[in-house]
């Protein structure tokens, strides 16, 4: 014997998992590009404070990539000109330099990152 039921409140459930998981995407992308903006401007700021005013202009910059299952941000000079540079004011050559911080604003920025990204993958649920 069959018995009929009503799939609608399975289907309304099954719409707002979507909608949830679609803000939920739009929360973490939002916290990966403050994340490289927070990054970014400490790097910015490591530059201005060169001593060197060609390292000072270095232009920094961003990109947030959005793939399934992934979201990322590629943050560094821009290539050519002034961001040709930045290996000096990163690295040094082997007669000094070297004297910016480049990784380590990454570094000090990824806890609050990953707080962030934890707290907008839980919102909601």
């Amino acid at each position: 014997m069959s018995e009929l039921f009503d799939a609608s409140q399975l289907t309304t459930f099954g719409d707002v998992l979507l909608a949830k998981g679609v803000a939920r995407r739009a929360l973490i992308s939002a916290s990966v590009k403050k994340g490289a903006q927070n990054v970014k401007n400490s790097i910015r700021d490591d530059l201005k404070g060169s001593g060197n005013k060609a390292f000072r202009s270095i232009p920094i910059t961003y990109t947030v990539s959005e793939t399934p299952g992934r979201i990322t941000a590629e943050i560094g000079p821009t290539k050519g000109g002034a961001g040709s540079l930045v290996n000096i004011a990163f690295f040094g050559t082997a007669r000094g330099g070297g004297t910016h911080r480049f990784y380590e604003h990454g570094e000090e920025e990824l806890p609050k990152l990953a707080e962030y990204v934890a707290r907008a993958a839980v919102e909601g649920f």
